[in-house]
């Protein structure tokens, strides 16, 4: 059996869940909210010298980036080990023609692809919600560069939370693993420890620079990310192979 045969049948899987439509709804409703906080405030907001698209991007991103992107991939994740889970399919699955990396990437390439659909909806929604409720001038670039730093970020929770969704068939685990991070975040951001913690990353890349970025570059953002995506990665398909025994 091919990559693509194994990553179709792991697709095939989430058909009828309708788990994507989460991924889908989380940024639209932030879009929603923000928009509307910023229009019903701004006389608050755009005090001083305040700068309209940054104070409608903190109104959308702040929350989003802190709880729902958080829960989001949490909950996906528990999708893509339910089906073993529910059924006891996991040593069903091993006996398939398949090498078990190649199950392992699957569900972690289908986890990384509905978040990337997710930051996708979040830049276009922002963007669209900028353009009708008139902030101005519209970074749309630097945007853009913000949204794709924020999904490389979303990495290394992407893979706990596998190894949390696979290690344990009940989702109150991973789910209420992730609420707590994400509630502690609220905290750890808006202090100097925020860019140590995995939670407050996302949060932090998509807040406007004169309040999220002060403190974090990019190459920093990324080779945290990154370095920690693949140690966690590695971990997690070597418990993930204890399925088999």
């Amino acid at each position: 059996m091919t990559f693509g045969n194994v990553l179709m049948m792991e697709l095939m899987k989430l058909k009828r869940s309708y788990v994507w439509l989460l991924m889908c709804a989380a940024p639209l409703l932030m879009v929603t909210f923000g928009a509307y906080n910023f229009v019903r405030y701004q006389d608050v907001f755009l005090q001083g010298n305040a700068v309209p698209w940054e104070k409608l991007l903190g109104q959308i991103v702040t929350f989003y980036g802190l709880l729902l992107l958080p829960l989001s991939i949490a909950v996906m994740a528990v999708w893509l080990a339910r089906i073993e889970h529910s059924e006891n399919n996991w040593k069903y699955l091993f006996t398939l023609p398949m090498h078990l990396k190649s199950i392992y990437i699957a569900k972690t390439i289908i986890h990384i692809g509905f978040v990337g659909l997710s930051m996708f909806i979040l830049y276009v929604g922002t963007i669209g919600a900028a353009i009708i409720v008139g902030v101005g001038n519209i970074p749309y670039g630097t945007m853009a560069v913000n949204t794709l730093i924020c999904w490389v970020t979303c990495l290394p929770i992407l893979a706990l939370q596998m190894i949390l969704s696979i290690r344990f068939p009940n989702i109150g685990v991973p789910v209420g693993i992730s609420l707590a991070a994400s509630i502690t975040s609220v905290v750890i951001t808006n202090s100097a420890y925020g860019k140590y913690y995995f939670w407050s990353l996302p949060s932090l890349t998509l807040i406007p620079n004169s309040g999220g970025m002060r403190n974090l570059t990019i190459s920093y953002s990324l080779t945290l990310s990154l370095v920690a995506f693949v140690f966690m990665m590695v971990i997690g398909y070597g418990l993930f192979r204890k399925h088999e025994a």
